[in-house]
């Protein structure tokens, strides 16, 4: 299993705890990073993970990718690089295939789970489990977990995708584009051999996580009535915070109940303390995990009266830095 990804070194813990929960799982992957900056590279490399291979973003940088920096914000600068990136790994080591992962997974199934579901695809893509009205605005897919095999389907849709990306990638709503994500809905469509998994077990998120029920301590959730295998839960905008000997794990944008806390939450905030303890001479002796303020539920109800305005809702975006993922999930 050939797996890519890129973060900086704000986004270094989430990225060893992504490594280490895949590892923790399987022992048949590879996981390729691009480190988006030096400190990053000089860890990973320090590291010498057996399932890990890293570059150095800026010995990197192709002139298409750096024609369009200055047009565009973090975000969105990294949201226009990862097509890029992962086709790069997909060509110069050769690989049958890759996925992408968005740094901040947390893996508690073997993804090999998704790979049997996938069989002879030549690209797979993974739904949101939002409501049809988001879905009009961020798209129905989610850039989280992205299959995509090394032969002419599989290219053809990458290289769209990241051609288009070049062209145009920005953090607003502009006619049927949101930043690099929406342009997965045309994915079936436009392209062969396009699958849409079916197991929402791959993909668990804080903006999903209410519309399933859950049995085996978290390692198995219930749809409709259909049990399905859990492979890994998404920790979009979930930040960590040290406070003295104890690690806060906060959601900006989650009410996170009690089941949730302990299949999830709590373990991605021991992993994520393990981390800081052994690598970064942390002295973290427990962990709490913290779900949304009350100011950021009227916050959210806000967003919510501004998304029916296009003009209100960019607006909106562009001042609180509201992102789906990218520079919301990869770096700080």
């Amino acid at each position: 299993m050939n797996f890519c990804t890129l973060f900086d070194s704000g986004y270094l813990v989430k990225g060893l705890a992504l490594y280490l929960s895949l590892e923790k799982v399987s022992d048949d992957f590879h996981l390729y990073v691009m480190a988006f900056d030096q400190e990053c590279y000089d860890k990973l490399k320090e590291m010498n993970f057996s399932h890990l291979t890293v570059e150095l973003w800026e010995e990197w940088e192709t002139p298409e990718i750096k024609a369009v920096k200055g047009d565009r914000n973090r975000a969105e600068y990294c949201w226009t690089c990862g097509p890029s990136v992962i086709y790069h790994f997909l060509k110069h080591y050769s690989l049958p295939n890759i996925t992408y992962l968005d740094s901040d997974l947390f893996f508690l199934g073997n993804p090999k789970i998704a790979f049997d579901e996938i069989g002879t695809n030549s690209v797979a893509i993974t739904e949101q489990g939002i409501s049809e009205k988001a879905e009009k605005m961020y798209g129905k897919y989610c850039v989280q977990f992205m299959f995509f095999r090394n032969d002419e389907d599989g290219i053809a849709a990458l290289s769209w995708w990241r051609d288009s990306c070049v062209d145009w990638c920005y953090q607003r709503f502009e006619e049927d584009r949101f930043g690099d994500q929406k342009y997965l809905d045309k994915f079936p469509a436009k392209f062969n051999n396009v699958y849409v998994i079916q197991n929402p077990g791959v993909g668990i998120a804080p903006w999903n996580m209410n519309r399933y029920s859950y049995k085996e301590e978290g390692r198995v959730l219930i749809k409709n009535g259909k049990e399905y295998p859990i492979v890994f839960f998404h920790m979009h905008a979930i930040k960590s915070v040290v406070e003295g000997d104890c690690l806060v794990l906060r959601s900006s944008d989650a009410i996170i109940n009690k089941k949730q806390e302990k299949y999830f939450f709590e373990l991605y905030a021991e992993l994520t303390a393990k981390i800081i303890n052994d690598n970064f001479k942390g002295e973290i002796a427990k962990v709490r995990v913290q779900g949304i303020a009350s100011w950021r539920c009227l916050e959210l109800k806000l967003r919510g009266l501004l998304n029916k305005n296009k003009a209100l809702r960019n607006l909106y975006h562009r001042i609180f830095g509201i992102t789906e993922h990218g520079a919301g999930t990869r770096f700080n």
